[in-house]
This record gives C-alpha cells, sequence and structure tokens, in this order.
C-alpha cells in the first residue's frame, strides 16, 4: 500500500514536513533528519511512514516538474511546442523551438 495526499491534490505542511525528514533520512543526513524532526515534531504527525514510498519526495519533484514541463510546451489551442531546450527546476526556462 502506497501513501497518497490529500484528495484535493494539495500537500499539508504536515506530508511536506514528513517527505523532507524521509530524504533526509534516506539520503544518509543522520543528524539533519534528527533535527528537522525535532523541529518539525515529526513524532507527533499521524503520518504511517511504512506506506510512503522510497524516495517519494524526488518522486513528488520530478513528476511536479514534468507537469511544468508540459504547461509550459502546451500552445493555447492545446497542441505541444517542440522544444530543444532542456528544462530545468534551478533556471528560467527559454524555449528554443525545433524547426
Amino acid at each position: 500500500r502506497q501513501y497518497f495526499v490529500a484528495m484535493s491534490g494539495s500537500l499539508t505542511s504536515e506530508e511536506v514536513n514528513f517527505l523532507v525528514y524521509r530524504y533526509l533520512l534516506e539520503s544518509g543526513f543522520v543528524h539533519s533528519a534528527f533535527a528537522f524532526g525535532h523541529e518539525s515534531l515529526i513524532a507527533k504527525s499521524n503520518i504511517d511512514g511504512s506506506n510512503i514510498t522510497p524516495g517519494a519526495l524526488i518522486s513528488f519533484i520530478q513528476k511536479g516538474l514534468q507537469f511544468v514541463e508540459i504547461e509550459a510546451h502546451t500552445n493555447d489551442d492545446g497542441t505541444e511546442s517542440i522544444c530543444a531546450e532542456r528544462f530545468s527546476a534551478l533556471r528560467p526556462h527559454s524555449c528554443k523551438v525545433k524547426s
């Protein structure tokens, strides 16, 4: 069984905190995870971590980036702009349409 977010499609701050906490643990940042878990009160969370797939935070971020890329390359009429420029989360996208 996998953990899914609320039906509204939005994440609560408690869910984001838990995903960040799990990411820190999975990445070997044990001290940072401990400090973050303490400050964000993870121990008082009602989230069952056994239902959360490993790598969940990265998966959500990758899917969100794919959505933003699709959104940026969809024309008003619903057609797709074919772009040669790689999409990045770390810099503004400048579309280079293939001819």
